[in-house]
């Protein structure tokens, strides 16, 4: 590379031509650096790019914002994201265990549910049941009034039969007093020898 003058370069990433001076070529000397493969305003371009870190193992690049830790930082980092991991497994199995106890509550108000529907569907049956016999003990009623002025007139006339029957026990009785008294100094050798003769003066 010749110091002594000007010489021109070709930019590898624009493919344009730029000039690589006398005081940058003994700058680069002097810092040991090779002759530039880009013009001045691909490189001002470059330089304004973030800065991308390499994974050294995968080789994923990494944002300006990501962070970078030394060993040790990085395991009391990995630490403290091992913890956080664990409380949040405590959380979802506490929330598991929550889930659970809320399904099996759930399945009981079910079958408590299940269980009232079935009482209000015995009770509907019965209400059924007795709507039923109210309606037969009202048609009972109406028909009852309807005989009411028969019955009530049967149980008059047996009223009056049994006033006529005791009447006419009484007479008999009467009847066989008097006869008893009348009879009372007759023998009955008497007695059939009259009622004989009164029944051959019939017979004449």
């Amino acid at each position: 590379m010749s110091k002594d003058a000007d010489i021109n370069l070709i930019c590898r990433q624009c493919s344009r031509q730029f000039v690589f001076s006398k005081a940058e070529q003994e700058f680069y000397e002097l810092k040991d650096f090779t002759s530039p493969s880009r013009c001045q305003e691909c490189r001002s371009a470059k330089q304004n790019e973030p800065y991308r870190f390499i994974c050294s193992q995968c080789g994923t690049g990494l944002e300006k914002e990501d962070f970078v830790y030394c060993t040790a930082c990085l395991a009391s980092v990995q630490l403290e994201v091992e913890q956080k991991a664990k409380k949040g497994q405590e959380a979802v199995s506490a929330a598991r265990t929550k889930l659970l106890a809320a399904e099996s509550e759930k399945a009981e108000l079910a079958e408590s549910l299940r269980r009232k529907e079935q009482l209000m569907a015995e009770l509907e049956l019965k209400l059924n049941n007795l709507s039923q016999e109210l309606e037969k003990a009202v048609q009972f009623h109406t028909a009852l009034e309807w005989l009411q002025p028969t019955l009530n007139a049967i149980a008059e006339r047996v009223e009056d039969l049994e006033h006529t029957q005791n009447v006419i026990n009484e007479k008999m009785l009467q009847t066989i007093r008097a006869m008893s008294e009348k009879y009372a100094n007759v023998s009955l050798w008497e007695l059939i020898k009259r009622s004989l003769g009164q029944n051959l003066k019939q017979d004449a």
